[in-house]
């Protein structure tokens, strides 16, 4: 055993390695072999360059290394709190290098990192190759930041390059190597790798420019946040919380944090708690009296020493319980202010202390408050404070509370000059006076701010009646009192009549409510409504109207209502909504009804979860979308209460298309992005675009025209939408025929109306539908063959696409693909991926499920001699093996041993795939009784929808050095179901042909 004392100076400014070089193909000619903690670390070795990877102090690593005949191992453990490394094993490490490894070495620019430049081991040297563990503090390779699919990783570059471009490669690491799947170059000095998995082990390595380094670094994405985290008991001595787990299962541990806050919300304690993963409730006991308990949850994601953490989500606990909420000024006057507040739960509070301008004014059980005896035009600090039990402060708020000024006195008109007059009576030096002239019917003909106490009235027409409204204001910042004019012009002169009353300008605003309805509702206002959407806002306020017209449908007096406003409530998880009720035998103006005598006869109906408190109509049923949450309304809709009932309505940004569509819902919308939706049917083309999004994508107000206007466009009140048949001489539909589909296109055309005389943004939306013909067989079969490509994948003008693709790669990776014509060995492995490929997030809930595959010795997928070997889902042939889960993703990957057939032909595969909707079972479970690949098997698959996807060829020969083609997709036909998306139509095949054994039918040939 070997201790060496190391000096690392500060510990968290340093970076420990495993470093290694092979010059001269030292490892290949040695048959050799490094391996670190059983994992082999041969793929991540550059040939000529020093590799380093990353390894963690405190934790004993095997380091393993066979180099001809020769096998060595050690451990050793970098041990910080000690200061020196423990390594064990022979040879006895050395800390000298051989003069080959030196001239290396020295070969390194002054500003190249060598990741084990310090208190290096060198545990193996030889003439092109040694390896050692050290440490740098220099760090050449940094993690900066990641996230449940982002890795961002940094380097500092070689000053003196001529070359700035660095090569990244991201690793997947598994129990025994490291599989590259990522390669790309950068002249940026840092990386940021996406569409990562959450929760995942990988492998970053950078080769710097003009460097002789290969630098790697492992880390692990950040796990999905735990759901559903909620107190669902609590007491003054205990709390209890439930939570979720993360959808997609990919977590190890949660981590529970407990925060103990004071009166002014800081944090005084703070306890961590670790949960295993099926761990889902936590009670807290023996709470102190009075204490205050917040809670954050996080899930943690581990993998050997690497951890990483979610974000945490947050629960108030019983804080929320005890704060002080809606803190504000009521009504004031010149000489006091009155407050008001509220708190969600008074059993946790035994008094409030008022402070003004630091100053106790008062203790008080009540949650209001006046302050007196104050200077008109003022700004004052007032400060609210919870108590708990003897005088523990459980929160505080402040506020800015203000007065007012005194008013105006001896308003008068003078009709000589047509001048206003008045006199001010608050003593403050800087006011200023805001007036509005209007007509009877309310409409501000003048409005404008002044400081002299006089405004002259000029230029009134003869005979019409005239408001005049005087604010004034403190320092020209609030208004306060409002004095109301009353002329009238006539032939001779402008008689002035009015009263010059000190109307409040926040008393009014109480004194409106007063003449509206207001009903509060046990549910949260949806957030799509909290950011005031019109479509969404349209649509519930026209189900609340109905509500409350049918509340007071038998009221003596037949109303009208309005709705006046939708927003939070000031009690928590409840929505306040606000309504006019105007007297409905009136048409020339608003007439507001009488609210107290509404009130009386909602009161009187005892209408079932209906009361009425204190001037307010409550609704207390059940919050149907919360119970019925994962079930109640379809994707991209929101759930909305309708007292007693519910209703979907689609969010921002998505239109219902469910009455244009075929087969029409009426019970549940169906919500597209955009409103754009596309249905190719038998003898019928349909597709559509939401009005509102064209209008606001172009500007203005549009013109639309189908096939250059050779068919008609319809329209909704939401939607263009246009329905054709497959004869493109009725509609000016564009067809186009190769061998084996028909394609059937509509053009859409969107301009600005003439009435709009610039225009920037012309569009046109393109509607594609492909139907299969019958399939041509290729029975000519040739080494000058190519791969086959049966059609082009559909493009559109949006650039979304979507096909299904199957694809022969070169290994397990699934890194290389095969593009033309290959030649393998009886023993060689094939791999398959079928995918179902889209470049948008439109079709993200859709789900592949291979059902079966078979190889023909044709292009033809139904030729008549075919091999079987995976049937509904289940392998029949032995060296079958799937390398992802069937049916739970958009891509299934398998692999099989190659084969021969009798006819010696060049071998096409194909496989037959299902696709499955968000609601759908996709999985499937086989049984243990497999047939052998040459049984007979006649599937009926009438009316199932599927699709067949094929590559090859494949010949059984002599193998033939592979390259790095690019990637080639072949789509025989596109699937499933009507799933509209802009420029897309994914059709609906039924494989009526039987998949026949090859050898039953070679026999009748």
């Amino acid at each position: 055993m070997l201790l060496r004392d190391v000096a690392f100076g500060r510990l968290g400014d340093i970076s420990f390695s495993v470093c290694w070089m092979s010059n001269n193909e030292a490892l290949e000619r040695q048959n050799g072999d490094i391996r670190l903690n059983d994992t082999s670390l041969l793929s991540i070795t550059k040939e000529g360059k020093v590799t380093s990877l990353t390894v963690h102090p405190d934790v004993e690593n095997k380091l393993t290394l066979e180099f001809g005949d020769l096998t060595h191992i050690w451990t050793f453990t970098i041990m910080l709190s000690k200061r020196f490394n423990k390594i064990q094993g022979v040879p006895r490490p050395r800390s000298d290098p051989t003069n080959a490894t030196k001239v290396f070495l020295n070969s390194l620019s002054p500003s190249e990192v060598f990741a084990c430049e310090n208190n290096t081991a060198f545990f193996h040297q030889d003439e092109d190759f040694f390896l050692a563990t050290g440490h740098t503090m220099r760090f050449p390779v940094k993690l900066e930041s990641r996230s449940t699919s982002m890795l961002l990783f940094s380097w500092v570059g070689n000053s003196q390059a001529v070359n700035n471009s660095h090569t990244v490669t991201m690793y997947r690491t598994d129990s025994n190597s490291h599989i590259a799947f990522g390669v790309d170059s950068t002249t940026s000095n840092q990386y940021d790798f996406i569409s990562l998995d959450s929760c995942s082990l990988y492998l970053a390595c950078v080769e710097i420019a003009d460097t002789h380094s290969f630098t790697c670094l492992s880390a692990v994405t950040e796990p999905d946040i735990p759901k559903d985290f909620e107190v669902t008991s609590w007491n003054s001595s205990s709390i209890s919380l439930s939570w979720d787990c993360p959808d997609n299962l990919r977590y190890s541990l949660f981590l529970l944090t407990i925060y103990y806050l004071n009166g002014t919300d800081h944090i005084t304690e703070e306890i961590l708690l670790r949960f295993k993963e099926d761990t889902l409730v936590y009670t807290l006991f023996d709470l102190e009296p009075c204490a205050r308990v917040r809670f954050g949850l996080q899930t943690i994601c581990q993998s050997g020493m690497e951890l990483s953490y979610s974000k945490m989500v947050q629960n108030n606990g019983n804080s929320v319980h005890s704060s002080i909420w809606g803190l504000c000024q009521t009504p004031f006057s010149p000489d006091n202010y009155a407050l008001r507040w509220e708190v969600s739960n008074t059993s946790s509070i035994s008094k409030f202390r008022v402070y003004h301008e630091g100053v106790l004014q008062s203790t008080t059980l009540l949650t209001n408050y006046t302050v007196g005896g104050l200077s008109e035009c003022q700004q004052y600090q007032a400060k609210v404070e919870a108590l708990c039990g003897d005088d523990v402060l459980m929160n505080a708020k402040t506020i800015t509370a203000l007065t007012g000024p005194v008013g105006m006195s001896e308003l008068s008109f003078h009709s000589n000059d047509s001048t206003t007059l008045w006199t001010p009576t608050t003593t403050q030096l800087a006011m200023a006076y805001v007036y509005e002239v209007s007509l009877k019917n309310g409409t501000i003909i003048h409005n404008r701010s002044l400081t002299d106490a006089q405004l002259g009235l000029s230029g009134l027409d003869e005979g019409k009646s005239y408001t005049m409204d005087i604010w004034e204001q403190c320092d020209g910042e609030w208004p306060f009192e409002d004095a109301q004019l009353c002329v009238e012009a006539d032939n001779s002169s402008s008689t002035f009549f009015g009263t010059a009353g000190p109307v409040q300008e926040l008393v009014m605003d109480f004194v409106v409510s007063d003449m509206r309805l207001t009903m509060v509702v046990s549910w949260s206002l949806p957030e799509d409504l909290q950011d005031g959407m019109s479509e969404i806002q349209r649509k519930i306020e026209k189900i609340f109207k109905d509500k409350m017209q049918e509340l007071l449908k038998d009221y003596d007096h037949p109303a009208r209502i309005e709705l006046a406003t939708i927003r939070p409530a000031e009690e928590p998880d409840k929505t306040e909504i606000v309504f006019w009720s105007f007297d409905a035998m009136n048409t020339e103006e608003n007439v507001s009804l009488p609210v107290e005598d509404q009130l009386d006869y909602i009161h009187s109906q005892n209408a079932t979860h209906i009361s009425v408190r204190d001037g307010i109509i409550y609704w207390d049923g059940p919050h149907l979308c919360l119970s019925l949450k994962h079930t109640s309304c379809p994707r991209n809709s929101l759930c909305v209460n309708t007292l007693g009932s519910f209703t979907c309505v689609c969010r921002h940004g998505y239109y219902d298309v469910s009455s244009v569509t075929e087969p029409q819902v009426a019970s549940q919308p169906i919500c597209n992005e955009k409103g754009l939706f596309s249905q190719c049917l038998d003898k019928l083309m349909t597709g559509g675009i939401a009005k509102p999004y064209l209008m606001s994508h172009i500007g203005g107000k549009v013109d639309v025209k189908l096939n250059d206007g050779r068919c008609n466009v319809e329209q909704s009140a939401m939607l263009f939408y246009f329905r054709t048949t497959r004869k493109s001489s009725e509609c000016g539909t564009e067809r186009r025929v190769n061998k084996t589909h028909f394609e059937y296109q509509n053009t859409l055309s969107v301009t600005l109306t003439k009435e709009e005389t610039i225009s920037r943004r012309d569009l046109k939306v393109v509607w594609k539908c492909v139907y299969p013909r019958h399939y041509v067989r290729n029975t000519h079969v040739s080494m000058d063959m190519e791969w086959l490509s049966a059609l082009s994948l559909v493009q559109f003008n949006s650039s979304l696409q979507l096909a299904l693709s199957m694809t022969l790669f070169t290994d397990e990776s699934f890194n290389s693909s095969y593009t033309d014509v290959i030649s393998l060995d009886r023993d060689d492995i094939l791999y398959f991926e079928v995918a179902l490929q889209t470049n948008n997030s439109f079709a993200s809930y859709v789900l592949l499920q291979v059902d079966s595959c078979w190889a023909t010795e044709s292009s033809d997928p139904q030729d008549t001699v075919q091999g079987v070997f995976l049937h509904e889902g289940c392998p029949i042939d032995h060296t079958f093996y799937w390398l992802s889960v069937n049916g739970m993703e958009q891509k299934s990957r398998f692999s099989i041993e190659m084969f021969t057939m009798p006819k010696g032909l060049p071998l096409y595969i194909h496989c037959m795939a299902n696709i499955c909707g968000h609601d759908k079972d996709c999985t499937k479970n086989c049984s243990s009784q497999q047939r052998t690949k040459r049984s007979e098997s006649q599937p009926d698959r009438s009316g199932k929808r599927a699709a067949v996807v094929s590559a090859g060829p494949v010949v059984v020969n002599t193998r033939v050095p592979t390259s790095y083609w690019a990637e080639h997709m072949t789509m025989i036909l596109i699937v499933a179901g009507s799933m509209g998306v802009l420029g897309i139509t994914i059709l609906s095949v039924s494989a009526t042909k039987a998949i026949m054994s090859y050898y039953e039918q070679l026999q009748l040939q």
